[in-house]
């Protein structure tokens, strides 16, 4: 009984995980795509082009380097986005990774009552959280140099530490 409970809540609450704690952290975690690549693999096998795995497959869970932790690209300031012009290579840290899901009573009774019909549904772009997230812990801020020479220091703008948070 409490197998087809626990898949149940899996089948309700996987659109929400993948909506609330696949972000861009994820995207970035995932090798560039080369088209032209993709286009000759697709002329010498005779298929359709390479297929990425979902960053939810049991492959990419089950590698070492998915499970929550710390990552870390080496990017110009100007592509953080914050408005700053600089040249300057900066080491963004962030957190990335999958986070173990303890399936607890009250996940098993909020199932079952969205089930039936109970509870409504959610409506659409109401924020739901129910599964853990790899998040920071803590920051640290970052200083550079911009393309006028003059000093800024942007707090608490990189990861220091990160860990999975319900």
């Amino acid at each position: 009984h409490s197998e087809g409970m626990l898949y149940l809540l899996h089948l309700l609450w996987l659109p929400f995980h993948v909506f609330l704690c696949l972000s861009w952290v994820d995207i970035l975690d995932r090798p560039a795509r080369d088209p032209a690549a993709d286009a000759d693999q697709m002329e010498a096998s005779g298929s359709g082009p390479p297929v990425d795995p979902s960053p939810l497959s049991r492959s990419r869970r089950s590698t070492p380097d998915s499970s929550c932790g710390l990552r870390s690209i080496l990017l110009q300031v100007r592509d953080l986005g914050l408005g700053y012009d600089s040249d300057e290579a900066v080491l963004f840290k962030y957190c990335g990774g999958a986070c173990p899901r303890i399936t607890s009573n009250h996940d098993l009774t909020l199932a079952n009552l969205l089930h039936s019909g109970v509870l409504p549904q959610l409506a659409p772009g109401e924020p739901w959280h129910h599964t853990p997230c790899c998040r920071p812990t803590h920051h640290e801020d970052m200083a550079f140099l911009d393309n006028s020479h003059r000093w800024h220091k942007v707090e608490k703008l990189s990861a220091a530490g990160c860990t999975c948070v319900d």
